[in-house]
């Protein structure tokens, strides 16, 4: 009897430990009535989505850490298979699908699926459009901006220039963070009315007309040398910049020894250096890729790392060097640049891809091909079972088809002493000989 009641505790314990309280609620179909009023960040769901059922975890860290940041910020969830008014009311199709609601406000998130981003994004969402900050937090938002850049406004809030930033900031206060630092009597020295951008331990400055504005933070809104995946590739060749790719892994470049490591340095540094000149900069955004699935999708064909090509979203075509990666330095990368720039603006420039009808359809027939490779190189007893059987019953169903015989055994349909074509002959070999026993006895 003890050993039972010991028993029966330590289940209860388990099953109190294992039931851990989530910050993230579980809604029906009345957030329709709710989702204008206040900040939500909702997961829109379905149970048999594998997609879905990976993001849940990352979405509970998603939950809990933005309940601890004190924030107006509601995180939930909903199983649209359950309540399918929602989805068809607000055109869901796919999941999992993230939409942040500010006060009725629809922002739709399309980044990539881990905490720190979606956490940031929530962040960038809940804030006002244009953050007022004192010298004393200026150094905190340097800080934070030096992988997730900032614009910030320096002078009293008015004039057009501050108009133009109040409008942008309307526009895409959901993908960057704006700030506005007024003068303050304590630093009143040297202190002068501009738009700056803060990323890569740096502060750049704007330089142009207002109209240009818009077009400058679009092209200055990503890190010199950013992470890019399926997710963000779309915009980050929004910015109207080719986009240098660099194939490398993301363990494998803090691997000192490794090969990786060092193209990956070497193409951190060329980006770096590719900011003096202003005409290169304008043109080239550098970024890298963790693997190569989003590169060998892009030149259909297998890549490996590390690697390195030069990508036009626009028309989804792609340029390639002809130095080795092991080879390249980084005055050959930046000497690549400038000539495929002359290129381009001359027409003379060797492209790859694009989007005519002949690509597309090779590229349709070269992802049926990768995904099918990557499942079995992914799960090849799934893939085997998921393939082999349906192949091998069409294959027993074809064998039992082509070897079938056709051929009917009389004996199967007539027996022998009912065969009528057996009786058909014997009655015509009687009257044949009755026929010769007539004209036998007429002879005689």
């Amino acid at each position: 009897m003890r050993i039972l009641f010991i028993h029966f505790a330590v289940l209860f314990t388990f099953c109190l430990c294992s039931n851990i309280p989530s910050s993230v609620l579980e809604l029906n179909e009345k957030f329709v009535e709710v989702k204008n009023e206040g900040m939500w960040f909702i997961e829109f769901y379905a149970p048999w989505c594998a997609h879905c059922k990976r993001l849940h975890p990352v979405w509970d860290q998603v939950g809990h850490t933005l309940a601890d940041t004190n924030l107006p910020i509601r995180v939930g969830k909903l199983d649209c298979t359950r309540f399918p008014s929602v989805p068809n009311s607000l055109g869901i199709n796919g999941y999992p699908t993230l939409i942040f609601f500010r006060n009725g406000k629809r922002i739709d998130y399309r980044g990539s699926r881990e905490r720190d981003a979606l956490v940031s994004f929530a962040k960038r969402c809940a804030a006002p459009t244009i953050e007022k900050i004192t010298r004393r937090q200026l150094d905190k938002v340097k800080l934070d901006s030096r992988t997730d850049p900032s614009f910030i406004f320096y002078g009293k809030p008015s004039g057009a220039e501050y108009e133009k930033f109040q409008e942008i900031s309307n526009k895409m206060f959901s993908l960057v963070r704006f700030y506005s630092l007024s003068e303050d009597k304590e630093n009143q020295e040297g202190f002068k009315t501009r738009i700056c951008v803060l990323k890569d331990n740096a502060e750049f400055e704007f330089v142009g007309n207002v109209e240009e504005l818009e077009h400058w933070v679009n092209r200055e809104r990503w890190p010199g040398f950013v992470a890019a995946s399926s997710a963000n590739l779309a915009e980050i060749g929004a910015s109207g910049k080719l986009v240098v790719l660099a194939v490398s892994n993301e363990l494998e470049k803090y691997n000192t020894s490794s090969e990786i490591q060092k193209f990956h340095s070497l193409v951190e540094s060329a980006s770096k250096e590719l900011r003096k000149d202003r005409k290169l900069w304008e043109r080239f955004q550098f970024a890298w890729l963790d693997g190569s699935d989003l590169a060998s999708q892009i030149q259909m064909t297998t890549i490996k790392a590390p690697h390195l090509f030069v990508f036009n979203y626009t028309t989804y075509e792609y340029y390639l060097t002809e130095d080795e990666p092991q080879k390249m330095t980084k005055n050959s990368i930046l000497v690549f640049l400038k000539q495929l720039a002359e290129s381009v603006d001359k027409g003379t420039v060797v492209a790859f891809g694009g989007r005519d009808l002949f690509t597309r359809i090779k590229r349709m027939v070269f992802e049926f091909y990768w995904n099918i490779a990557q499942m079995f190189a992914t799960q090849p007893l799934l893939s085997s079972c998921l393939f082999g059987v349906p192949i091998a019953f069409l294959s027993i169903i074809c064998y039992s088809i082509c070897s079938a015989d056709f051929s009917v055994d009389r004996d199967e349909f007539y027996p022998d002493d009912e065969d009528p074509l057996l009786d058909d002959e014997e009655e015509s070999e009687k009257e044949d000989e009755e026929e010769y026993d007539e004209n036998h006895e007429k002879a005689e």
